[in-house]
Order: structure tokens, then C-alpha cells, then sequence
């Protein structure tokens, strides 16, 4: 067995992908470490590994990963992979469109696409911070909701909620080379666990 792959007790083998191992190792990550780092987070994204392995600083995470396995935890690995994950817990992503600015179809469609872009790259920036939501919202489904704002003033008002409860945020300004005004506050993302973000956008109609 070579050492990118698991298998203790003879169970299933455990290969980590190639091209997530190498990038975690341009961010300075040990190869055992990244390999530790895919395992429990599914194998699935370099982004959320590197995030784990920070939130992880306190263990030995240049053993090799088949020592781990054939010596044992005193939890399951399920419990390491759902403590991490947060599972139970429901999020979802929501822009809120302010429609007193009468935008087409078209154009409405693009400010969303913004905003949703514009939000997940906040939160990306801020790894340390989002790591747990962002993991759980991509393994449960990327859920994402598009609803009616009431104007200028009423997306800044949600916004203000947004930030009062911790929730990530994000305006989109529209640059005014078609249909609305310069600076014009188009859209607002928001991000967080489906019970909060309701605090917030609960009421709203869907677009």
C-alpha cells in the first residue's frame, strides 16, 4: 500500500486526489498532512482541507495517515468528519433583488450572478472564519434563493440585520452602463444557516 492510500483492518482504501495533495503542498502543507487533511474532509476541495488543517494545529498532523487509522481514535471518524462539518445544521445562500429599480430579466439575472460570486469570494477570503459553513452548504446541496427587495433603503435595512446577526453579506453596486444609474444597490447576498438568514429575509416573496 503506498502512502496516499488507507486501508486499516483491510476496509476500503482511501486515494487521495493528486492535484488537491500538490496544491495544499504549494501552500507549505506537509504531504502527510494534506493527506490527513483530504481524508476528513471527503477528499473534495484543497480550499476546505488547508481550512481544516488550521482548525487542526493542535494534533500531529505529519504522522502518516495509516498510523492513525490502525491505531484508532476515540471517536469514530464519522464523528471527526461531523464535528467538522457542522452536519444538522442547514445553509443557504439568498440575493434579495431590489426591484424599485425596475431591471430586465436579463440584467437581473446578471446582478444575481454577482452577487452569488461576489459573496462565496468573501467568504473564501475569510477561510478562518467561514470554513464550517461554506463546507457544509457545498456538501448539502448549494441551496440559493432569489427574492423581492422593496427598494434602495429596504436592501440597506436587511443588510444592517445581516451584519447585527454575523452573517456574511454582500452589495452589488451596478457600474450604470445599462438600464440603472451609477452605484445603484442592485442586489444583496447573504449566507448563513437557514434559521438565522430567515430572521432576516424570512417574509420576503420569491422573485
Amino acid at each position: 500500500m503506498n502512502e496516499d492510500e488507507s486501508g486499516a483492518g483491510g476496509g476500503a482504501v482511501f486515494v487521495a486526489r493528486e492535484d488537491l495533495v500538490q496544491a495544499l503542498i504549494t501552500l507549505g502543507v506537509t504531504r502527510n498532512a494534506a493527506l490527513r487533511a483530504l481524508y476528513y474532509t471527503g477528499n473534495y476541495n484543497a480550499d476546505l482541507a488547508a481550512a481544516w488543517i488550521f482548525e487542526n494545529q493542535d494534533k500531529n498532523l505529519d504522522a502518516p495517515l495509516t498510523e492513525t487509522l490502525e491505531l484508532g481514535d476515540s471517536s469514530s471518524d464519522d464523528d471527526v468528519v461531523e464535528e467538522f462539518l457542522g452536519i444538522g445544521a442547514a445553509y443557504k445562500m439568498v440575493m434579495v433583488v431590489n426591484t424599485e429599480l425596475g431591471m430586465g430579466v436579463g440584467k437581473t439575472a446578471g446582478q444575481v450572478a454577482h452577487a452569488a460570486v461576489g459573496l462565496y469570494r468573501l467568504m473564501m477570503e475569510k477561510q478562518q472564519q467561514y470554513a464550517e459553513m461554506l463546507m457544509n452548504w457545498e456538501q448539502m446541496g448549494e441551496a440559493k434563493i432569489v427574492l423581492k427587495g422593496q427598494s434602495t433603503s429596504h436592501l440597506t435595512e436587511l443588510a444592517s440585520k445581516a451584519s447585527n446577526l454575523g452573517l456574511p453579506f454582500f452589495t452589488v453596486h451596478d457600474a450604470g452602463k445599462t438600464q440603472v444609474a451609477s452605484g445603484s444597490l442592485t442586489v444583496l447576498g447573504i449566507m448563513g444557516n437557514v434559521e438565522v438568514v430567515n430572521m432576516v429575509t424570512g417574509e420576503l416573496p420569491l422573485l
